[in-house]
């Protein structure tokens, strides 16, 4: 089971093409006195970072990894050139929904470069548009999986988090999974945009409006229920007697001013 995994793994890798006997017909041609002045056309030159895909007489027979000048065959022999230079690819405004169903546009950005001639060249019709079709089903599956914002320090679309590199991590891996069979290597994927959809764009605003204020108030609470209790403190460490029914008063004059919406008015009596 193994070595027929592994034997069907070594048919998708490069191996260095013998370019000037690919085949025997190729040999044959190539020695006959009167096509020997086609030797002059034989030189290539495969430029840095660029690969190429050997093919003779349409079979793979190898890859040409290394830059310079080489002498290639000119019976039946056919280079496919791939840049192995980084590249980008952006993937805009895609719609889909995120990990608690909520509809959200997203867009993003993607760094890859190619890593196999035969399999960019060979084994898919077009490795960019390979690419460029399998992005958003990768991306789609992805945000389905994380919320888009998380208020209680979960990972979310929004990268906050303590991990908040997970999310790019796992686009990038699994978009790699996706496009390998083309020769592909996925360097980054990031969100570069995102917003919710216009249907619940208002619906949605209102809701992070409403838990910020919750949050907002749980601090300010929380914050009186502080201040009150050092005053209380401190009054009694100064030597201060007051009495429960004043402490009650004082505490609860304390948390009305602080928590208030406006500013507190006071009155004296008359």
């Amino acid at each position: 089971m193994n070595s027929g995994s592994e034997s069907q793994e070594e048919e998708h890798q490069d191996v260095n093409a013998n370019l000037c006997c690919p085949s025997a017909l190729s040999c044959v041609l190539s020695s006959v006195p009167c096509f020997l002045p086609a030797w002059l056309g034989s030189i290539r030159v495969i430029d840095q970072n660029e690969h190429a895909a050997v093919l003779c007489w349409g079979k793979y027979v190898g890859s040409i990894t290394q830059p310079g000048i080489t002498v290639v065959n000119p019976f039946g022999v056919e280079l496919r050139k791939v840049s192995t230079q980084q590249q980008t690819l952006d993937i805009k405004d895609l719609k889909c929904t995120d990990g608690r169903g909520s509809p959200v546009i997203v867009s993003g950005n993607i760094v890859y470069r190619v890593t196999s001639a035969k399999k960019s060249m060979v084994d898919v019709q077009d490795a960019r548009n390979y690419l460029r079709e399998q992005a958003p089903m990768v991306l789609r599956k992805v945000c389905s999986k994380y919320p888009y914002e998380c208020h209680s320090g979960g990972v979310s679309l929004r990268g906050t988090g303590p991990d908040h590199e997970l999310v790019p991590r796992d686009l990038a891996r699994s978009l790699e999974e996706v496009v390998t069979d083309a020769g592909i290597c996925v360097l980054k994927f990031d969100l570069t945009d995102l917003s919710y959809a216009p249907e619940i764009a208002a619906a949605m605003l209102q809701k992070q409006q409403a838990e910020a204020m919750v949050e907002a108030r749980q601090v300010v609470v929380q914050s009186a229920v502080d201040i009150s209790s050092s005053a209380i403190k401190r009054m009694k460490a100064l030597g201060h007697t007051i009495t429960p029914a004043g402490e009650e008063r004082i505490i609860g004059n304390l948390l009305t001013v602080i928590c208030g919406d406006r500013g507190a008015t006071p009155t004296i009596n008359m």
